[in-house]
Formats: C-alpha cells, structure tokens, sequence
C-alpha cells in the first residue's frame, strides 16, 4: 500500500516534469523563431502561446528558484507540494493517513488541469500556429541577417 501510494506520486510529479520540460523546448524554439521572423501576426500569436504556458508553467513548478533559500522567499508549487506530502511518508513506516490520500488526491487535480491545458497547447495551438507559418509561406529554417 505505502509503495504504490509513494510511487503514483513520484509517477505524478514527473509528469509534471516533463511537462516543464516539454514547455522549456517549445518556448526556446518559438522564440528563437520569433527573433527571426518580421511577421508581427506570428509574432503575437507566439506570445500568446508562451504566455500561456507560462501560466502553465508556474502553477506546475517554481520558476523563480535559484537557490535553496528561495523556497523561503517564493511559494511552493504543485510538484513542490507532491515532493512534500512524499517526503512525509518517508519519515515512518506506516500507511498513509486518509488525509495524505485526500491531499495527493487535490494536488494531483490541480496538476492535471495544468496538464489538460497543456495538452491543448500542444494539440490545437501549436499545430495552429504551424498552419500559421505555413500559410504565410514562411521560411521554416532561417538563416539570421537573411
């Protein structure tokens, strides 16, 4: 019991991992886009994207930590509270209260909204945005200076 409980958090939390992840290699390719085209639609409809998984992306994780100080300065987020509640199940040998499994059941809502939202980043607005360039007849690598 106290071994699946534990691991369908650690399952929880790398999702929510990857998912900053997966948001981290979109952003870096969109705005490296971004830079080089002079499309100010694209550019804008990339900024509305990025906004959005920013949103995504701060709910999931704490962008702004740096330093092991910053968990004092900055709120924890979702993945940050999942790593807690499994800290404390470390801390004995005994099964999991109702109250851990009511938690673990909330945090893991909350975090697979932000999922759901990014997958529809990734299913719907990104193949948008793609249809977007295609249809302006964009360059898909581009050579700065060009």
């Amino acid at each position: 019991m106290y071994f699946d409980f534990a691991q369908e958090i650690c399952d929880t939390i790398s999702a929510g991992h990857q998912a900053v992840i997966d948001i981290r290699s979109l952003r870096k390719q969109m705005m490296n886009y971004k830079e080089l085209i002079k499309d100010d639609s694209i550019k804008k409809e990339i900024g509305r994207i990025d906004s959005i998984m920013t949103k995504i992306e701060e709910a999931i994780y704490q962008t702004k930590l740096k330093s092991g100080q910053d968990m004092l300065n900055y709120p924890v987020r979702l993945t940050n509270k999942l790593a807690y509640l499994k800290s404390l199940l470390d801390a004995g040998e005994y099964r999991p209260t109702q109250q851990e499994y009511d938690v673990k059941a909330e945090l893991e809502a909350l975090l697979y909204k932000q999922l759901e939202a990014f997958e529809q980043v990734k299913t719907e607005m990104i193949p948008r945005l793609n249809k977007m360039i295609r249809d302006k007849g964009l360059e898909t690598i581009i050579i700065k200076g060009k």
